[in-house]
């Protein structure tokens, strides 16, 4: 009988934390479409156009867990690149969210990355790290811009830095 006792005390303390969990996170997910595109002219003509789709589920009213898919792809000097990238990481919110509120995060992000350079291909380790800022122009949507710092370990390496520009939606 003690431990029968026990047990229910221990699901209605769970269930109470539950609720009251709920109740003070307003969202439990968000989904974020953001890009960014390169256009250089010099020292060779070239372009590069890289689209992101995120989902992320709030942990805690400031933390987010994500999964991301990303689609790159670059023409320039003769070469045409494409990209695949799935990546699941952790989003941060420095400030609560809501309406007319410019909130500061930070990102990250740890996955592989399908590359396709015509004769070659591969699949490789890839990361993100970054931050950036989001305005909500309504409780539940906002406008972020975001600096990214990337790497995929390919044969050549590549590595850089994009600023990233889109819109997330959080329900």
């Amino acid at each position: 009988m003690k431990s029968f006792m026990t047990m229910l005390l221990a699901v209605v303390l769970a269930g109470t934390a539950g609720v009251a969990a709920a109740q003070a996170q307003p969202f439990q997910h968000e989904i974020s479409l953001f890009g960014a595109w390169d256009d250089v002219d010099e020292p060779e003509k070239a372009e590069q156009i890289t689209l992101n789709l995120r989902y992320g589920y709030f942990v805690s009213p400031r933390l987010v867990a994500t999964a991301s898919l990303a689609r790159s792809s670059f023409e320039g000097s003769g070469v045409d690149t494409a990209s695949t990238t799935f990546l699941v990481g952790a989003k941060f919110y420095f400030n609560d969210l809501g309406p007319q509120r410019i909130v500061p995060f930070v990102d990250a992000g740890i996955g592989f990355t399908n590359i396709d350079t015509g004769p070659n291909d591969g699949t490789d380790l890839s990361w993100e790290f970054g931050g950036g800022v989001a305005f909500f122009f309504s409780q539940n949507t906002s406008v972020d811009a975001a600096l990214r710092l990337y790497n995929t370990d390919t044969d050549a390496r590549t590595k850089g830095l994009r600023a990233f520009f889109g819109l997330t939606t959080r329900f």
